[in-house]
């Protein structure tokens, strides 16, 4: 919807400079204007999931609780680490993972499952230039990791997260085909280019009541960072997910 308002503004701009401003000597310093204007809006869109351009996305949660989500996993050594502490917490998070790991290492997502975490889409392959697909291989992509993902847990996945966080229409024409729901963030930690002390500063930092914390569990300095996070947001009075408050939260974006 937003797209498609852009869309029609810019060029109803364009239309009512060509005909009122032809003569002017700012014509071309507004055409530029009103083109320049169009295509930022139209990159915030496909570089910003909370700005929700082409597709809605749920990236705040409404209750106090904060909810981890790990992506790119799941790795045969770091997601286990993960798993390790996060079960010493008693805390429950999000995988978004990727199809082929998954059936690679299928030990992995039943432990995610059988203590109590949630598992969402994140592609078959996580193709880098995956918005630059024709939505053909964008369809392949998910409907691939949603098989494998499906016959893994024994459950639909209906979760989806793409990959770099990148949108675009042919992505959201096939999330809508899917109804498919797009978990986001609004504590990015940027993990993959973080050392151990700037990342851990960075996630107390941000993160407050209600925040949707994006990290990865293939990396090694996340899981070596993650059990002082915790600490140290559990003291600052940051309550994290625990598995009552993770279905709620699930239940609450399918409904």
């Amino acid at each position: 919807m937003k797209h498609k308002l852009n869309t029609a503004v810019g060029c109803l701009s364009l239309l009512i400079c060509f005909v009122f401003f032809r003569e002017s000597p700012y014509f071309w310093t507004i055409i530029v204007s009103i083109v320049v204007l169009f295509n930022l809006i139209l990159a915030s869109g496909i570089l910003f999931l909370r700005f929700e351009y082409f597709y809605p996305a749920v990236y705040k949660n409404s209750s106090p609780e904060v909810i981890l989500t790990f992506d790119d996993g799941p790795d045969p050594v770091h997601t286990a680490e993960v798993l390790d502490i996060l079960q010493k917490y008693e805390i429950k998070a999000l995988f978004f993972v990727i199809g082929k790991k998954a059936t690679e290492h299928p030990e992995l997502i039943r432990r995610i499952i059988d203590e109590g975490h949630e598992i969402g889409n994140h592609t078959q392959n996580h193709p880098i230039f995956f918005a630059m697909y024709s939505r053909k291989k964008i369809a392949a992509e998910i409907d691939a990791a949603e098989k494998n993902l499906a016959a893994l847990t024994k459950r639909e996945i209906r979760l989806f997260r793409p990959p770099i966080g990148y949108m675009n229409p042919s992505i959201a024409s096939v999330l809508k085909k899917r109804t498919l729901k797009i978990v986001g963030w609004n504590v990015r930690s940027y993990d993959s280019f973080k050392n151990e002390a700037q990342l851990l500063t960075r996630l107390i930092r941000l993160t407050k009541k209600g925040s949707i914390v994006l990290m990865h569990d293939n990396l090694a300095h996340t899981s070596v960072v993650l059990e002082a996070y915790i600490q140290r947001a559990q003291s600052n009075g940051i309550i994290f997910a625990k598995q009552e408050q993770l279905k709620k939260f699930i239940h609450e974006i399918h409904h």
